[in-house]
């Protein structure tokens, strides 16, 4: 195919190959964003901007981290490229928007201004190459590094889910950002993987090292030549699919008991 790879892109094929193939093979724009994924964006904002601030030497208090989040909320509605829908009925915009609110604020109060460690870069891109033939790119959340100088990479998670351990889709995410910086930082043979799901004020970690990230980026190459070796890119109706951008033109069976 030629293309550049990332997480998301590996995952989408894993979970729909149609949609994969709308969006990357395809290039057609989804209809609409869910609110959920919205609010997830704004939030993710808010955050960068609080980490950014630090490291001009500036620290923001709740209520300006509240109001930066609000504004990202208000400019984003405004200039979205597709209209934010509400998929669950019985629930208003506004609900969304306080939702995301209390995130940033009970982040703020339990964790930024508690946070020690040092930040290295935010929205940090990397690209790559796996398996000496995939380019993969991928941008991380947060990029630190903790008192003992290990790097820390930290990824937050807006989900009403989540896992009782450092574990799943999420998990492998990070692993494969580790891939990517052990390429990078020849002299860390340790880095510190970190989900941190911030509606729960919850976190799970794991210390990968370099062996470990050697043998997943193995796996993952596997996982991109299945894709790769992929002709045919069928539907995969699940509870999802209400919540896809593409359901308005997606001729795969809706899952039962599920509207049209």
């Amino acid at each position: 195919m030629g293309m550049t790879y990332s997480f998301s892109r590996v995952t989408t094929f894993e979970q729909c190959a149609r949609k994969f193939r709308y969006r990357y093979i395809d290039g057609v724009q989804e209809a609409f964003q869910s609110v959920e994924a919205f609010v997830g964006s704004q939030v993710h904002g808010a955050l960068e901007w609080l980490f950014l601030e630090h490291m001009a030497g500036r620290e923001p208090g709740t209520e300006q981290a509240v109001a930066r989040y609000c504004d990202l909320w208000d400019e984003g509605i405004k200039e979205t490229g597709a209209p934010v829908k509400i998929i669950r009925e019985g629930r208003r915009y506004e609900e969304y928007r306080l939702e995301g609110a209390r995130m940033v604020e009970a982040f703020h109060k339990n964790e930024f201004s508690r946070d020690r460690m040092e930040t290295l870069a935010t929205e940090r891109h990397f690209l790559v190459e796996l398996g000496g033939k995939h380019s993969f790119q991928g941008f991380i959340d947060r990029l630190a590094r903790g008192p003992d100088g290990r790097l820390c990479v930290i990824d937050y998670k807006t989900a009403k889910r989540r896992p009782r351990r450092f574990e799943g889709k999420d998990a492998d995410q990070l692993r494969a950002y580790a891939v990517a910086l052990f390429k990078e930082f020849d002299d860390s043979e340790e880095i510190d993987l970190v989900l941190n799901y911030v509606r729960h004020g919850a976190k799970f970690d794991e210390r990968i090292d370099r062996r470990s990230a050697q043998a997943f980026e193995e796996v993952l190459a596997r996982r991109i030549e299945a894709l790769e070796d992929s002709t045919v890119f069928p539907p995969a109706p699940s509870r999802l699919c209400d919540w896809c951008g593409y359901n308005d033109i997606c001729e795969g069976p809706r899952p039962q008991g599920r509207p049209a």
